[in-house]
């Protein structure tokens, strides 16, 4: 069984062929809470068994004016016993109204997919890959927490491209794996972005979340980020990662550097 926890949207991912490729864990970001907005759409965690074995990835979407489908790319974790993917190139169609939670996505690019939400975020029937994440992988710009408000705290931090993440580690004597990432238009100067992040819930002993704007996120080094607010940390940066292809729509949806 697997159970997402109450602060991410959890979808059942089915294949073309009707069977099941996995979990999908959404942190939704300007789609629900700023509608219309370019920038982040939402982030994701997936996860599942193919052929090859056990998977996961990280992923993030993308809002595009006057384009009818979000743009979204997606990055394989390795290193932790799942096997090795490439990077994704995805389109995702959303049929709900701008602000909603959608029930149903469509995926189509290098992943053809339907995601339902799972009501409860609770899925039986589903064997989960084992949680710990200790490495990112070439897929991703990689860093090491480092915690500066006395808490006995480790993890790794994973981003692709827009400056949204995958983190995961120990904060005392509890485990926990979080999405991370902001609302608003990085490409709009006057308006500041806000961060925000939300534990996925299964098999950890700490499952949270930091509301927008709680949250300062800024890069304070070409190799460090220096976070503030709900958390005292300082990334530094383990594993460059690859200069990603980014389409052009959304090469300038990004912050951080």
């Amino acid at each position: 069984m697997f159970s997402s926890g109450p602060h991410v949207s959890c979808y059942q991912a089915t294949a073309s062929d009707g069977s099941l490729a996995g979990i999908r864990c959404v942190k939704y970001a300007n789609l629900v809470h700023e509608p219309g907005t370019a920038g982040v759409a939402f982030v994701w965690y997936g996860e599942g068994t193919d052929a090859a074995g056990s998977y996961r990835h990280f992923g993030e979407a993308f809002t595009v004016p006057g384009d009818p489908y979000l743009v979204a790319v997606a990055g394989g974790l390795s290193g932790n016993g799942e096997h090795a993917e490439s990077l994704l190139d995805l389109r995702f169609e959303v049929d709900t109204a701008a602000g909603e939670v959608p029930p149903r996505l469509r995926v189509t690019g290098d992943r053809a997919e339907e995601w339902t939400l799972v009501p409860g975020g609770v899925l039986g029937g589903y064997q989960p890959v084992p949680r710990r994440i200790a490495k990112a992988g070439p897929n991703f710009h990689e860093f090491v927490v480092r915690k500066h408000d006395g808490t006995p705290g480790t993890g790794v931090r994973m981003m692709l491209y827009s400056g949204s993440w995958l983190g995961s580690g120990r904060w005392g004597d509890m485990t926990y794996l979080h999405l991370g990432t902001f609302v608003g238009d990085p490409t709009d100067p006057a308006v500041p972005v806000r961060f925000g992040t939300a534990d996925i819930g299964f098999d950890t002993h700490y499952c949270g979340f930091v509301p927008w704007g709680e949250l300062s996120v800024r890069r304070a080094s070409p190799h460090t980020r220096q976070v503030t607010g709900a958390w005292s940390e300082e990334w530094q940066e383990r594993h460059p990662g690859p200069d990603l292809p980014v389409d052009p729509r959304i090469a300038g949806l990004t912050v951080l550097g």
